[in-house]
């Protein structure tokens, strides 16, 4: 089962994503503050993250998740990040998706459009998963073969020229 993490300060705004998360067999984990998140992050093994971009009272900048965004960013490159606000700058968004955020959703969210990004990029992940286990198989199969036949210093003579 996928583990998605929620950070956003407003419980009942994590309580819904939590309820539509469940309902579509993902669980989850709630991080109120960018600490806590980073923390969980730390110590869980988690799938997704869909996280708020304001986090103190009366702030609308974005600047916090912004923050938030470019620290998980640092520590977790390949792991999926979804954007998730109540106030939408369309620059700060634009710009956010460039440096690698899955998605940039405002406020009240449409609940298909948000399962089927968490599907998409779940799936995503794990196609990238399973080729990067797949290339490593094959490059320790090739290292095996070029030990069991070590070629190196043998001149191949072609009959034919």
């Amino acid at each position: 089962m996928s583990r998605i993490l929620i950070i956003d300060d407003n419980p009942a705004v994590a309580t819904a994503l939590a309820v539509l998360l469940d309902l579509h067999d993902y669980s989850s984990l709630h991080a109120a503050s960018p600490e806590q998140g980073l923390a969980l992050l730390a110590s869980q093994s988690v799938d997704l993250v869909i996280q708020d971009m304001n986090f103190s009272a009366d702030t609308t900048s974005g600047l916090e998740g912004e923050a938030l965004f470019e620290q998980i960013r640092q520590r977790h490159p390949d792991l999926p990040v979804i954007l998730l606000t109540a106030w939408t700058h369309l620059d700060a968004a634009v710009n956010l998706v460039k440096a690698g955020a899955a998605d940039y959703l405002a406020k009240p969210w449409d609940d298909t459009r948000l399962i089927t990004t968490v599907n998409n990029l779940l799936e995503l992940a794990e196609t990238r998963n399973e080729l990067a286990r797949r290339q490593r198989h094959e490059a320790r199969e090739r290292e095996a073969l070029a030990q069991r036949f070590d070629l190196c210093g043998m001149i191949l003579h072609d009959p034919a020229s």
